[in-house]
């Protein structure tokens, strides 16, 4: 990844002109020399103004095409200013893995998964996709099982994989419910009222007794 931030002149130097804008890709190009172009603001003949770059850095991460931009700026022999825009592109995702799952299988996880192979690496996606697996082990009662999405990229060849490292919880039941204080009703007429059920010996078949959060 690159390093954050950019290079820049000293302060008393901003204000000479932009004599040349240059873009250098890390890795396999994501997009074209043209389309980073056009998303810049800065143009030839400007004056070299360092938060300009800073805009142009978030109009080209808004894209969404690439991982990690900075911006170097080099002193002409002119006396004038040369912009570099160093970008890496976002990875393109080539495989799809899953550590620690023993309740479910790879393939029924990966139809939970929207992030798919060849497009490119979405963090936003992969988190959502972490959250859609959790929510199917918490409707099965494994509450505490943690999911959490690993990356591996290989940054020369555009490529990345990702594992979903999956810690499965023990599965809570609910053994008893108790109503403190409660004095106008019976415990048996206020456990009617409930959603959950405490565990018994036919749980499997109405599928009662397993903690859902929704339900408390």
């Amino acid at each position: 990844m690159l390093a954050p931030g950019w290079l820049s002149l000293p302060a008393a130097q901003t204000g000479r002109l932009v004599e040349k804008i240059e873009i250098r890709h890390v890795g396999p190009p994501a997009v074209s020399d043209d389309l980073v172009r056009a998303n810049i603001h800065i143009k030839i003949g400007d004056p070299y103004n360092p938060d300009a770059t800073t805009d142009d850095i978030r109009a080209l991460k808004a894209t969404g095409y690439f991982r990690d931009i900075r911006v170097e700026a080099d002193r002409t022999e002119n006396g004038g200013v040369k912009l570099i825009y160093v970008v890496q592109g976002q990875p393109v995702l080539s495989e799809v893995r899953f550590e620690g799952n023993r309740k479910y299988s790879n393939t029924k996880l990966l139809k939970m998964v929207k992030s798919k192979i060849g497009e490119p690496l979405d963090d936003y996606k992969l988190f959502s996709d972490a959250q859609e697996i959790k929510k199917l082990y918490e409707k099965a009662g494994y509450q505490q099982t943690k999911i959490e999405p690993k990356q591996s990229i290989n940054e020369q060849l555009g490529r990345a994989t990702v594992t979903f490292d999956i810690k499965e919880a023990p599965k809570v039941r609910i053994m008893e419910v108790q109503f403190v204080g409660a004095q106008a009703f019976s415990q048996r007429k206020l456990r009617k009222q409930l959603k959950t059920r405490r565990h018994w010996m036919f749980s499997w078949l109405t599928g009662s007794g397993k903690l859902k959060e929704e339900q408390k």
